[in-house]
C-alpha cells in the first residue's frame, strides 16, 4: 500500500476526490492553489465569471422554493443526514484542509470532526423542549438567499456556522470560499449533493476572488451576506449592501480582531506563569492565523519581565522541540503550529517587525524557520515585541504569530484603556488577575465582543455558548451557538408559534 505521505500535494488531493467519485475540476489557467507546507501547486481550477454567478444564483432561487416548502422534520432529517455524511468523510476533508490550508493533521481533522457537529447542534438549539405535552416550534419566513464569503484559516469549520442555520431556515446559499482555500468547499459540495438530491442546487460554490465575491455581494437576489474577513472587506459590504434597491437583511461580519489581554500586578507568581502557559495556544495557535489569536498583551510594569521571561523560554521549546514541522509529513503538534499560508502573509509579518522596531520596539524570535527544506513554504519563529505605547503598527492586526507586550502603570482603569483604544479590538479581550473588584470592572468595561476572565485557553474559545460576535470594526451580528440560531436567516415578520399534543393519535387522512 502506498504510504500517502510520499506522494505530491496534487496526488493527495486528487485522491480525496477520487473517494468522492469524481475528480478535480482542473483547467488549463485560473485560479492557482498551493500547498503552504511546500509551496507546491496542487490544482488550477476554471473562475467563475459574472455570466455564471446569474445561472447559479437562478438554480438557488428554484431549489430554494421547493426546499422552504418541506416540513422543518423534514429539513432536520436531511441536515443530519448531511452531518453524519461529513463525519464519515472526515479524513478526506481534513486532507484538503492540510493540504491547501497549512494545518497540521490533528487540526485539519478536528475541523472536519468540528463542521459535523456545528450541523447538529444547530438542528438541537433550533428545538423547543417539549412543554406539557406539546411538541413546539417557532417559524418565520426565510430570506431567499444567502450569500456566504468565507476565509482561508478554517475553510469548513465556519463555514457550517452559515450553513447549517440558513438551511435549516429554509434558505438557498451561494458560498464563496477563500481562493486559498476552494477545494475544501468543492470537497464538501460533492458530499452535500449525495445527501441533498434533488435539492442538491440549494448551495452553489463560487470559484474565484474579489471580483467574484464583490459580484456575489451586490446581486438583488441575495439578500443577505455572512462574512468572515478583513475590517477593509468589511467596510466594503456594508457600502455595496447601501447601494442595493432593495434594502437587504443587516449582514453578518465577522471581521478578525485585535485582541487584547491584560496581566494584572493582582497575581501571584504561580497564576503568573499559568496566565503564559494558558495564553500560549491564543498567541502561536494555528501559527497565529486565528481571529481569536491574542495579539496584544497589556502587562503591569511589574510583571513585564518575568512574562517576557517565560515566553521565550516556551517560543524556544516549541523551536527547538522539532514541533514545527512539515505537515505534508504527518507532523501535528498542540498548537496547530504550522506555515503561514502564502509569501504574502510572510512580507506582512517581516513589514510589522520592520514599523514595530522603527517605532520603538524590542522584536524577539520572528526568524524564518525551513527555508533551505522548503524554500517556496514560509515557516516562522513566533516573535516578541516588547514596546513602549500602542504605536500605528499595534493598531494594526498582523495575522501571523506575533505578539505586542505593553507596559502599563497604575490600576486597571489604565489597562483598559490602552485595550479599547484600537477600533479593531472589538472581538476578544481577557484579564488574569486574582482581584474580583479588577475582574468586575474589566467585565464592565471592555469593548470587546467577548470578555474573558482567567481563561485556560486564553482567548481562544470565547464563546462558551452564548453566541459569537464582535462589536465595532470587528464585525457585526451574532451566530454560532446563538440562543435562537435561526433568527438571523428570517425575515423580521410576526412569528408563527407552533404547538402540537403528541399524545393524540393521528391517523386520519
Amino acid at each position: 500500500m502506498t504510504d500517502a505521505t510520499a506522494l505530491s500535494p496534487h496526488a493527495r488531493a486528487q485522491a480525496v476526490f477520487t473517494a468522492l467519485g469524481g475528480s478535480i475540476p482542473e483547467a488549463a489557467q485560473g485560479l492557482v492553489v498551493t500547498c503552504p507546507a511546500d509551496g507546491s501547486v496542487i490544482a488550477t481550477l476554471a473562475e467563475d465569471r459574472r455570466a455564471l454567478l446569474a445561472a447559479q444564483i437562478r438554480a438557488a432561487q428554484a431549489a430554494q422554493a421547493r426546499f422552504a416548502l418541506l416540513k422543518r422534520a423534514e429539513r432536520e432529517e436531511l441536515l443530519g443526514q448531511l452531518s453524519a455524511a461529513v463525519k464519515g468523510m472526515r479524513e478526506g476533508l481534513g486532507e484538503l484542509i492540510l493540504l491547501e490550508g497549512g494545518k497540521v493533521s490533528a487540526e485539519g481533522l478536528g475541523e472536519a470532526d468540528g463542521a459535523a457537529d456545528i450541523i447538529a447542534k444547530t438542528i438541537k438549539d433550533a428545538q423547543l423542549p417539549e412543554f406539557g405535552g406539546m411538541a413546539r416550534t417557532k417559524e418565520r419566513p426565510p430570506v431567499g438567499l444567502v450569500g456566504l464569503i468565507t476565509s482561508f484559516n478554517f475553510p469548513l469549520a465556519v463555514a457550517n456556522w452559515t450553513i447549517a442555520p440558513a438551511m435549516l431556515a429554509g434558505n438557498g446559499l451561494l458560498w464563496k470560499p477563500s481562493e486559498k482555500t476552494p477545494l475544501t468547499a468543492l470537497a464538501y459540495k460533492m458530499v452535500f449533493d449525495r445527501v441533498m438530491g434533488g435539492f442538491a442546487d440549494l448551495l452553489q460554490v463560487l470559484v474565484g476572488g474579489r471580483e467574484l465575491g464583490a459580484a456575489l455581494v451586490s446581486a438583488e437576489e441575495v439578500r443577505l451576506i455572512s462574512a468572515t474577513g478583513s475590517v477593509a472587506m468589511g467596510r466594503g459590504i456594508r457600502m455595496a449592501l447601501e447601494q442595493k434597491a432593495q434594502a437587504p437583511c443587516p449582514p453578518i461580519l465577522e471581521l478578525g480582531g485585535n485582541n487584547g489581554v491584560v496581566i494584572s500586578a493582582k497575581i501571584n507568581d504561580a497564576h503568573r506563569d499559568w496566565a503564559v502557559n494558558s495564553l500560549l495556544n491564543s498567541f502561536f495557535g494555528t501559527a497565529g492565523q486565528r481571529c481569536t489569536n491574542t495579539r496584544r498583551l497589556i502587562v503591569h510594569r511589574s510583571q513585564v519581565d518575568a512574562v517576557v521571561g517565560e515566553f521565550k523560554r516556551h517560543i524556544t521549546q516549541l523551536v527547538t522541540s522539532g514541533m514545527v514541522a512539515s505537515p505534508l509529513e504527518g507532523a501535528s503538534n498542540a498548537y496547530g503550529y504550522g506555515p503561514l499560508i502564502d509569501g504574502h502573509a510572510f512580507a506582512l509579518f517581516e513589514k510589522a517587525k520592520q514599523a514595530a522596531a522603527e517605532q520603538g520596539g524590542i522584536v524577539w524570535g520572528g526568524a524564518r524557520l525551513m527555508a533551505a527544506a522548503a524554500p517556496q513554504a514560509y515557516y516562522v519563529e513566533p516573535a516578541l515585541v516588547v514596546i513602549p505605547g500602542q504605536s500605528s503598527i499595534v493598531h494594526e492586526e498582523t495575522f501571523a504569530p506575533l505578539l505586542y507586550i505593553i507596559p502599563y502603570d497604575g490600576e486597571v482603569e489604565a489597562a483598559l484603556a490602552l485595550l479599547n483604544a484600537p477600533e479593531n479590538a472589538g472581538l476578544v479581550s481577557g484579564i488574569y488577575t486574582q482581584s474580583q473588584r479588577e475582574a468586575d470592572v474589566f467585565a464592565a468595561g471592555s469593548e470587546a465582543g467577548h470578555v474573558v476572565i482567567n481563561s485556560p485557553k486564553g482567548t481562544g474559545t470565547p464563546a462558551f455558548g452564548m453566541g459569537f460576535g464582535g462589536n465595532k470594526a470587528s464585525g457585526e451580528g451574532e451566530i454560532l451557538n446563538a440562543a435562537d440560531p435561526l433568527r438571523a436567516f428570517t425575515l423580521p415578520v410576526a412569528y408563527r408559534r407552533i404547538a402540537q399534543h403528541q399524545a393524540t393519535v393521528m391517523d386520519f387522512d
